[in-house]
């Protein structure tokens, strides 16, 4: 790998993923002064750090799915639709899986196939998640399961409507539903896989830590 190469740490809950537990604790603070400036900095935070790479996120996957939805509209030809339909989602497949991934939420994952056939998942995680923005962490995973959520709905309608539809479309709709699908499932393992070196690593401090508070005492 190149030497962007990262390692997880740690994880800050104030970062969105739908996979980790939620065991933060809600206070109360009644010092205006203090509340002010605690909503400034959440607005600091909350402004996206990486707009290209937000912005290219959704653009494949809405482009894809609009040019699916108006090509019959339009009279726009099936051969040339079918081109630029999976070119869009290819390029999505792409733009997620090593781009708009690693930024938005410090994870990156890819497949890799053994000589003897097998495949062996491999996964990446930023090593400081505090520098991940939450609302691009949630965007991020909105478009990530969204998407083939949608292309869901469009299979079961072109299997629905078979008859009166051409075969073509369903191949559309298996291909772009594939491509989606792949990222959904390389990031739900990535950050399953990060959340639970966070937990080992958490045991390992805590029984460091009594083991050397027992050997101080000794």
């Amino acid at each position: 790998m190149s030497g962007d190469t990262f390692t997880l740490q740690r994880i800050e809950h104030d970062t969105y993923s739908p996979f980790h537990d939620d065991d933060s604790s809600i206070g109360v603070n009644n010092d205006p002064i203090q509340t002010t400036s605690d909503q400034q900095q959440q607005g600091a935070a909350s402004a996206p750090k990486h707009p290209v790479a937000l912005f290219f996120h959704f653009f494949f996957k809405v482009s894809a799915i609009v040019i699916y939805l108006l090509a019959s509209l339009v009279g726009l030809s099936f051969v040339i639709a079918f081109i630029v339909i999976t070119l869009c989602a290819a390029f999505d497949f792409w733009t997620v899986k090593n781009v708009s991934g690693r930024l938005l939420v410090g994870l990156r994952w890819w497949n890799e196939i053994k000589e003897d056939g097998t495949d062996r998942w491999i996964f990446e995680s930023l090593e400081n998640k505090s520098q991940i923005n939450q609302h691009e962490s949630f965007l991020f995973w909105v478009g990530v399961i969204g998407a083939p959520l949608v292309w869901i709905l469009l299979t079961i309608f072109s299997i629905i409507s078979l008859l009166s539809l051409s075969f073509g479309w369903l191949v559309v709709d298996v291909v772009c539903l594939a491509l989606t699908g792949v990222n959904v499932i390389g990031y739900i393992k990535c950050a399953k896989d990060a959340r639970k070196k966070v937990k080992g690593m958490a045991q390992s401090y805590i029984v460091g830590s009594i083991v050397n508070q027992a050997i101080s005492r000794v």
